[in-house]
């Protein structure tokens, strides 16, 4: 699928980026912390501008400032 169909269908079925990883242990805490509240996540990986991989997780939109809540996401980056 290509990365702009993704966007797209992203958008249109209400998920928001939340947070990109760039690795998958610290991926795995942060899926850890919304599955305890039992909200939805997806996970794309995928390259970034430098060529190198990234986890980029996606909330559904009515849940993005909850989530942003339990896991302490500040603008301009985690704490």
């Amino acid at each position: 699928m290509s990365d702009n169909l993704a966007k797209f269908w992203l958008f249109a079925t209400h998920w928001t980026k939340l947070d990109t990883f760039d690795n998958e242990e610290e991926l795995n805490d942060e899926l850890e912390l919304l599955q305890r509240q039992s909200l939805p996540t997806k996970v794309r990986q995928m390259k970034n501008k430098e060529g190198n991989e990234e986890y980029v997780l996606y909330v559904k939109q009515a849940d993005r400032d909850y989530a942003r809540y339990c896991t302490g996401w500040r603008p301009g980056g985690m704490m």
